[in-house]
């Protein structure tokens, strides 16, 4: 079965992310079956480094403001 993630949405309490909802997208290889909906996921800290997604996001915004390309090129 082929699965893709179209979103991942934080759910929090007192400004703390608690858990994930991933929303996807599953299908198996042959197209009989086709799935979707969203699963809420509590233990993510271990597959999501959101420190780093953070700070990768900061870098971007800083990069496009400071060059003055505010569109996205892709």
């Amino acid at each position: 079965m082929n699965i893709t993630i179209n979103q991942i949405t934080p759910r929090r309490e007192n400004n703390e992310i608690t858990s994930m909802v991933i929303h996807f997208t599953a299908r198996t290889a042959d197209g009989s079956i086709n799935l979707n909906g969203s699963i809420p996921v509590n233990n993510f800290t271990e597959l999501i480094n959101l420190e780093g997604l953070e700070t990768e996001v900061k870098q971007e915004l800083v990069d496009r403001i400071m060059s003055g390309n505010l569109v996205d090129a892709e």
